[in-house]
């Protein structure tokens, strides 16, 4: 009988599995994660995303002020971080990008534009208080420093010792005097810290799902569901604990490298019904920033439709000639009303003193004198002694090193020796105008790789003056004339030598 209706097609229920198993096999993803990307993306846009969720990222990096980078060098123009760019260079595998003078100086940073979006919208201010709750490798505590024109006080805490110490490598190579490191578990920071940042940057530990973008296996070894659970649970400890930092009125961004919605705006919603009853928190509309809105469903799970279309998600699929990155969640919340007052236990660093105005003023005008380094270089900065080393900080993160527990505070600037360090050298050596060496490229490339220099022809110095040894305009630390001018000793940190 006809009825006027075309008959659905019949797919050969075998050649439709055999079709799905080599997808599955040609992508590396997990069943089970294509499963919970099918209930979050239309169906229109999943393939796509299957195709680029292990592609490799675009080189990106974010130039510091003033950065001085190669002219054969091509910088593609990122939208909406005018400091970040897509970068292609010449040679690139036979000059490897972070054994370049441009990188050792800290002219310029290699971070993904996932990294750098919480930071745009966390719009750091100068003079402010500021938190990065889980700040390793220092991606975004560079940036956020750079964006407070190293000024206020920025606590950069990472819980991990060895990651921390990444940190402070990355802190001193951008020249970030105004951070505070500290090594605390940031599910229980707020027992010693009260309501007192005025912004908390919370880029929390995660199942990472944007990884797969850095190692195409990553689905395949590394991914599973439970760790998804696991993660969501201290996510949940720790923007409870962020939250109860942030002062009132201040502002709090979360974000995660990962799709999973137990994750994402579970948590935040977590963080609004934990606190409901003291009508404090608000979330803050993305609206300006072009990417999707959050999902409200999810399986059987349904989260507040108001808080899906205030948050953002990005996918790696979702790309143009000024934007492409892995998939990433963020979120903006402000603290509208104080929460019940408590008393922080406080523990101080022994062995640690601020020097006072004049102390300080006598050791800044002793490199300005023996180096040229100009006097306005020290404009707001303090000395911390250390146990007898001497670290330049902001007044701020030196008052608040001084009234907390933390692993460091500043830049390295003299050693128990009062002679130079590397950090400080490194960061602004530059600016002085005394006492200075010269390298041409061979020498300079030896000197990363920690060798003695000899001279040929005598250099025009004391035997045992301290100097500063540069190639070009960056400076690669200090060094000691040695054998009456015919040798240059090299003094830079063992840590930093290229081999």
């Amino acid at each position: 009988m006809k009825t006027g209706k075309k008959l659905p097609k019949i797919i050969n229920p075998a050649f439709a599995k055999a079709t799905a198993n080599k997808l599955l096999s040609l992508l590396m993803l997990p069943e089970k994660f294509i499963e919970r990307i099918q209930e979050i993306l239309p169906k229109s846009e999943q393939e796509a995303f299957y195709k680029t969720c292990t592609e490799p990222l675009p080189k990106t990096i974010r130039r510091a002020p003033d950065a001085k980078l190669p002219q054969e060098w091509t910088l593609d123009p990122v939208a909406g971080i005018p400091e970040a760019a897509f970068l292609s260079r010449p040679n690139q595998k036979e000059s490897p990008l972070g054994k370049t003078f441009e990188h050792f100086c800290g002219h310029f940073y290699v971070a993904t534009l996932s990294s750098l979006l919480p930071i745009k919208i966390l719009d750091p201010q100068p003079d402010e208080k500021i938190l990065d709750m889980c700040a390793a490798p220092g991606s975004k505590a560079t940036f956020i420093s750079e964006r407070m024109e190293h000024s206020g006080v920025l606590v950069a805490n990472e819980l991990s010792s060895s990651r921390s110490k990444k940190l402070t490598a990355n802190l001193d190579r951008m020249g970030c005097t105004n951070v505070v490191v500290t090594q605390s578990d940031g599910t229980f920071m707020n027992n010693f810290i009260d309501q007192e940042f005025d912004k908390i940057l919370l880029d929390a530990p995660c199942s990472s799902e944007g990884y797969g973008r850095k190692d195409s296996k990553f689905f395949s070894t590394m991914w599973s569901e439970q760790k998804i659970f696991g993660a969501a649970k201290i996510q949940k400890k720790l923007i409870e604990s962020a939250f109860k930092m942030l002062r009132p009125g201040g502002t709090l961004v979360y974000s995660t490298c990962t799709s999973a919605p137990e994750e994402n705006e579970a948590v935040v919603e977590h963080l609004c019904k934990t606190f409901g009853d003291y009508l404090a928190v608000e979330t803050i509309d993305l609206g300006d920033i072009p990417h999707t809105s959050g999902v409200s469903k999810f399986y059987d799970q349904l989260f507040d439709k108001d808080l899906a279309k205030k948050v953002k998600r990005l996918w790696p699929h979702k790309r143009s000639d000024q934007w492409n990155s892995e998939c990433f969640f963020i979120a903006k919340i402000q603290k509208t009303a104080p929460l019940p007052k408590t008393n922080p236990v406080k523990k101080h660093l022994r062995g640690l003193d601020m020097l006072g105005k004049n102390n300080c003023a006598e050791v800044f005008t002793r490199l300005h004198k023996a180096f040229g380094f100009p006097k306005e270089l020290f404009a707001k900065k303090t000395i911390l002694d250390r146990d007898g080393l001497y670290f330049l900080a902001s007044k701020p993160a030196g008052l608040f090193a001084l009234r907390n527990l933390h692993r460091r505070a500043g830049i390295p600037l003299l050693d128990k020796d009062k002679n130079l360090e590397s950090a400080f050298s490194i960061a602004f050596g530059h600016f002085a105008s005394k006492n200075i060496v010269q390298l041409d490229r061979a020498q300079a490339d030896r000197w990363k790789e920690g060798f003695d220099l000899p001279f040929e022809t005598t250099l025009p110095f004391p035997n045992s003056t301290e100097v500063l040894v540069l190639f070009h305009d960056f400076c690669l630390g200090t060094g000691k004339i040695m054998k009456e001018g015919k040798k240059l000793k090299n003094k830079l940190n063992r840590e930093l030598i290229h081999s």
